[in-house]
């Protein structure tokens, strides 16, 4: 059996005292009357791989992922695109996730088949990108709005707001002109003339 002599042991408790960690870590590998100390194992977690996106990247991303998700009916780019806890802000409520967005884009595409969107203008800076649009398309197929398809030609504008993380879409903030369609489809009156202006 190994005796240990408590006077010579401590000078040396009384150095781990104070050197801590970098006095035990010193001692790997040794070995002192045929004991071998051995650190524990490192479990601080790898850090996330990220970069940065340049707002000309974020950009091009969100046009990719309008063009083909209203255009070409390529939903599945919203699931690659948008983030999974992704926030929707509409004016009537805000969703989590692409089903909301998806669900819009399916009920135009269904009333209007070969509808297009246009965007008229791009802003971006920073982890933001401002687009305005419009869809355009003829009121063929399916009930728009609980309307069945009345053959006009509809004109939907509005001005989305993105917020960029990562490469995704982590927000949209979306306005769009709500009465103007509304009026197009005929569930409300169209707005009146202004009165002439006296001569």
């Amino acid at each position: 059996m190994t005796r240990w002599n408590a006077k010579k042991l401590l000078p040396a408790i009384a150095v781990f005292t104070v050197m801590g960690c970098t006095g035990l870590a010193s001692l790997q590998g040794k070995t002192f009357a045929g004991q071998t100390t051995t650190p524990p194992a490192a479990t601080t977690p790898k850090p996330k791989i990220t970069r940065a996106f340049t707002p000309t990247e974020n950009n091009a991303l969100v046009v990719k992922v309008y063009n083909g998700a209203w255009n070409q009916g390529k939903l599945e780019l919203l699931d690659q695109y948008i983030a999974p806890n992704g926030l929707d802000h509409s004016p009537l409520s805000t969703e989590t996730g692409t089903a909301g967005f998806k669900k819009i884009i399916s009920s135009f595409r269904s009333a209007m088949p070969g509808l297009k969107l246009t965007i008229e203008d791009e802003v971006y800076n920073k982890d933001r990108v401002v687009h305005r649009w419009k869809v355009q398309g003829k009121h063929t197929g399916a009930p728009l709005f609980g309307v069945p398809a009345s053959g006009k030609d509809i004109t939907l504008t509005g001005v989305s707001i993105l917020r960029m993380e990562n490469g995704k879409i982590a927000e949209r903030w979306t306005n769009l002109d709500q009465f103007g369609l509304l009026a197009q489809l005929g569930i409300i009156p169209p707005p009146k003339a202004p009165p002439a202006a006296p001569k």
